[in-house]
């Protein structure tokens, strides 16, 4: 199922390292994890009512999954909680919202592989938009992809990366 665009999105505010900005003016480094390699966790969150569903689980996997990259620092909960409630109060937003919650082992100083190259901490995205959940109310059509995930000795499922090129390749 195809999401659609909301008019409401035209003028989000991001969230990048507690830097509060249009969604036009947003942007990260050439040299950060993310854009270097996919080096980045991340979780998908619902907003009902004020309130983010099982906020305390996606913490928990945020934090398995950084921890299971070695990540040398992961910002407390409470900054995490922080960041996530200044974004939706400067969105405005209380219900009906998709927050993509990002963390990247954070720039390097040059570009590579390396984790040793990342000297200045995590980068952390906090996208909040108005999105209704995509399910379908009458039943769906399986398709079934050639595009194989990678084992798990190759790649543990269970760390919830960055890197969807498996997924993005299925919907090809």
């Amino acid at each position: 199922m195809l999401q659609k665009f909301d008019e409401r999105n035209r003028d989000l505010i991001v969230n990048i390292n507690g830097q509060l900005m249009h969604r036009d003016k947003a942007g990260i480094s050439p040299f950060d994890s993310a854009v270097q390699g996919g080096d980045a966790v991340w979780e998908g969150l619902r907003l009902y009512d004020g309130r983010i569903f099982k906020l305390h689980e996606h913490l928990d996997r945020l934090e398995r999954s950084a921890d299971a990259l070695s990540f040398a620092e992961i910002p407390s909960r409470e900054k995490i909680v922080e960041e996530l409630k200044r974004t939706l109060a400067a969105n405005k937003m209380r219900d009906g919202v998709h927050i993509r919650l990002t963390l990247s082992r954070g720039v390097k100083l040059t570009s590579g592989m390396d984790p040793r190259l990342n000297q200045s901490g995590p980068t952390l995205i906090v996208l909040a938009e108005h999105k209704a959940p995509v399910y379908a109310k009458t039943g769906l059509t399986l398709i079934t992809s050639k595009i194989r995930r990678p084992p798990p000795e190759v790649l543990d499922a269970r760390i919830h990366h960055a890197n969807l090129l498996n997924s993005i390749l299925a919907k090809i």
